[in-house]
């Protein structure tokens, strides 16, 4: 029920029409019970009009009052224990507005409202985390543009999130264009970054073999046969040239044995070794 009534309250004070709807009650001004040149029975009836009229605008502000309570209770304990016992509503905003400017108020009311879903101990990581209190600035900024800058903010977001978080809180509120979502994102993404690292159980540790986000040398190219995986004195094409090639040993072979032809005249026939 709580959030619905802040759903309309959150709706209405983006509306231009209504700036100061809810800043203070309608009841904060009121005129004297009857114009000084009236008298007799026109007098009387005024009077008893107007006292009705004023009973009215207490009820409803008695009425106003218990549904304000009863937002906060529901968005903020400190805000509610801060008002107790006020029994107006313009007894609660005249105390509130001491404490607070009107639109901090507003971000206020919008952080609580999603701060429980923003909580550490609700999401089940950092990355989970990250994205909902980015989600929170923009529904912040979309009342109050710039405001989650504030450090008043910044400390109920330090009292509503534990102090692991605190470099994500911190990396928001020194932003300095908070409505530029990538702005946002690359703090915090450097804040998550640190925060793991923070919740590692162990120190990380270098690999004993080689980082598989070791950017990878590019193969050394040949001089020689200008191909890249092998350097000159492992190249195959240098090494065959500088065998003596096939013709050239036959050549050579032939030059020491003499030709076929001639080895074949010295071999005696049958017919003279029988004789």
């Amino acid at each position: 029920m709580s959030a619905l009534v802040w759903d309309v309250v959150s709706g209405d004070l983006q509306r231009p029409d209504c700036l100061f709807k809810y800043a203070k009650p309608i009841t904060a001004d009121i005129h004297p019970l009857v114009e000084p040149h009236l008298n007799g029975a026109v007098r009387q009836r005024t009077i008893e009009a107007r006292l009705e009229v004023e009973e009215r605008h207490r009820e409803w502000s008695r009425r106003e009052a218990e549904a304000y309570h009863t937002i906060f209770r529901y968005l903020s304990p400190h805000i509610s224990i801060h008002v107790a016992g006020l029994e107006t509503s313009r007894d609660l905003w005249n105390e509130l507005e001491e404490r607070y400017r009107r639109m901090e108020l507003v971000t206020f009311c919008e952080l609580f409202a999603q701060l429980r879903e923003t909580t550490g101990e609700r999401c089940g990581s950092a990355r989970e985390f990250v994205d909902r209190v980015r989600l929170l600035v923009h529904r912040s900024n979309a009342i109050a543009p710039g405001s989650i800058g504030d450090r008043a903010h910044i400390a109920i977001l330090l009292t509503q999130i534990g102090p692991e978080y605190v470099l994500i809180v911190d990396a928001i509120q020194n932003d300095k264009d908070p409505v530029n979502p990538t702005t946002i994102g690359n703090r915090l993404s450097n804040a998550e970054q640190t925060v793991r690292r923070k919740e590692s159980p162990t120190p990380l540790q270098a690999a004993s073999g080689p980082s598989v986000n070791t950017v990878q040398q590019t193969a050394k190219k040949c001089n020689y046969c200008k191909k890249r995986g092998h350097v000159v004195a492992q190249c195959w094409k240098k090494q065959r040239e500088a065998q003596p090639s096939r013709d050239h040993a036959l050549k050579a072979e032939r030059s020491v044995s003499g030709s076929p032809r001639k080895s074949l005249r010295n071999i005696p026939s049958r017919s003279a070794t029988k004789g």
